[in-house]
């Protein structure tokens, strides 16, 4: 990164969890593709990922959005963690939403709904912002097909045994039911649910990458700790996904809460075109809906329904003599 550049970005969070999405600064990018980008940018310039994300600028938990052209859709954008890049993010695409909808990019405030399509490297989502009173109320997007490629799986870490189901949302999960974890899904149980899952998500990478687990070939990203209960107005899945040992999802998780459908889909739960709603550890709720596609009874697409709001506009800077130019993270 070259000295005294600066960065500008808008932040916002979405049911808890935050997002940075860059609005200047950002070298050009090569490529055909927005994974293509994604790849030029993570080659050549990986350093202004770390210098946003990590301290003293951001956190662990902190996730960016740079924007690109796209050949295919509307807009196109690759997401920032702090460990690594990410296929999508659900929660990213509703805060982006969301600061398209603030820059005034994605029309009028006074009108009642803008649909717009957003490629990302798993592949197109189409999202639409609802407005009331020229403020967003709502962003659902439409995510990438969701499917169950194993389930059951005895995973054996952290002095416990449990089984879980290998699910692609968008990125890979390893859905844990809570309870037989030992996890309470409260915030105090955050810290136990972040070492029992980095855990638990080592282990089972081991056994996928040694052909333990049949059907499942690429690493899982996270564990999605659930539990599911009823009330007056349906089905809720509470959860919490741990992506690291000091990382964990605040928001329902929109990835997450894809795979979760396609779970209680595969399992017989609930039917294709059924809603459940989501929940964080914070009693924030998506609203999440499994959509079937025709010719695919392997898979859903998934509908979510969430909000974010804006948090401030920011420009980084990079001083000639700051000793610490890359940022860092400690576990």
């Amino acid at each position: 990164m070259a000295e005294r550049r600066w960065i500008a970005t808008i932040d916002s969070h979405t049911a808890g969890h935050p997002t940075r999405v860059v609005t200047g600064g950002v070298p050009v990018l090569h490529g055909e593709s927005v994974a293509a980008r994604r790849d030029d940018f993570r080659a050549r310039f990986d350093p202004l990922r770390t210098f946003l994300l990590h301290e003293p600028r951001g956190h662990a938990a902190m996730v960016g959005v740079v924007m690109t052209e796209s050949r295919v859709a509307d807009f196109g954008a690759f997401f920032l963690g702090s460990y690594k890049y990410l296929e999508m993010c659900g929660h990213a695409t509703i805060g982006l939403a969301v600061t398209l909808d603030h820059m005034g990019l994605i029309g009028p405030s006074g009108q009642r709904e803008s649909r717009f399509t957003l490629e990302v490297p798993a592949g197109i989502v189409t999202v639409h912002v609802t407005r009331r009173g020229g403020t967003v109320a709502a962003v659902t997007f439409e995510n990438v097909p969701a499917r169950v490629v194993a389930t059951d799986v005895t995973v054996s870490a952290g002095g416990l045994a449990v089984s879980a189901d290998v699910v692609w949302g968008g990125n890979w999960y390893g859905l844990v039911p809570a309870e037989a974890a030992g996890i309470v899904l409260e915030p105090r149980g955050v810290s136990h649910a972040m070492a029992i899952g980095a855990a638990l998500k080592a282990r089972l990478n081991a056994m996928i990458a040694a052909g333990e687990v049949p059907g499942a070939v690429e690493p899982i990203d996270s564990i999605l700790f659930h539990a599911t209960q009823q009330d007056a107005d349906g089905l809720v899945s509470r959860q919490l996904v741990v992506l690291e040992a000091n990382k964990f999802d605040r928001s329902p998780c929109g990835t997450g809460s894809s795979a979760r459908l396609a779970q209680l889909v595969a399992r017989g739960v609930i039917a294709p075109g059924e809603t459940i709603r989501t929940r964080n550890i914070l009693d924030v709720d998506f609203t999440a809906t499994a959509m079937a596609i025709e010719g695919r009874g392997d898979a859903i697409r998934p509908h979510i329904v969430g909000l974010a709001h804006i948090t401030g506009e920011h420009r980084f800077g990079l001083a000639a003599d700051d000793p610490l130019p890359d940022g860092f993270l400690c576990r």
